[in-house]
């Protein structure tokens, strides 16, 4: 089996981790400053992975290469630290007021309404029976474990 299958599962348990962690550090220091303490770990382990890849290229793959100076910006590259921001200031706030598992579920169930959306839109993939299924399921999901206390 090809490595890259595990990768959505494990990012998807670092995922509930960092939100669940994040809470707790919230708890302790409030959203903002946890905020603050998590896009700052970020940024220094991202100038780290930045600088060591760019170092050692020839051991990553194309996709982790430097292709352009990195002061090279389009407008629209505001958006992922902005959609980063809010992931990591509202998942820790939403896990406080709703718990883990509701949180994930309905993450999980917007989620794959908006890769649907990316890939019929940008992707150009188109929808099937099995995607159409597997959305429902999930909504069935979360209105199953919404309804539970």
């Amino acid at each position: 089996m090809n490595w890259t299958m595990c990768l959505p599962l494990l990012i998807g348990c670092f995922g509930i981790l960092q939100g669940t962690t994040n809470r707790l550090v919230s708890n302790y220091v409030g959203v903002s400053q946890a905020a603050l303490l998590t896009n700052v770990g970020s940024v220094i382990i991202c100038l780290f992975f930045y600088f060591f890849v760019k170092a050692y290229s020839q051991y990553f793959p194309e996709f982790f290469q430097v292709k352009a100076p990195l002061l090279t910006y389009k407008w629209w590259f505001v958006f992922p630290p902005i959609f980063g921001f809010i992931i990591i200031a509202g998942i820790p706030y939403a896990i406080a007021k709703l718990g883990a598992v509701k949180v994930t579920v309905g993450l999980i169930a917007a989620q794959m309404i908006t890769s649907v959306i990316w890939d019929l839109v940008v992707e150009d993939i188109t929808l099937n029976l099995m995607k159409v299924i597997g959305i429902l399921f999930a909504f069935l999901s979360v209105t199953f474990i919404t309804l539970g206390k």
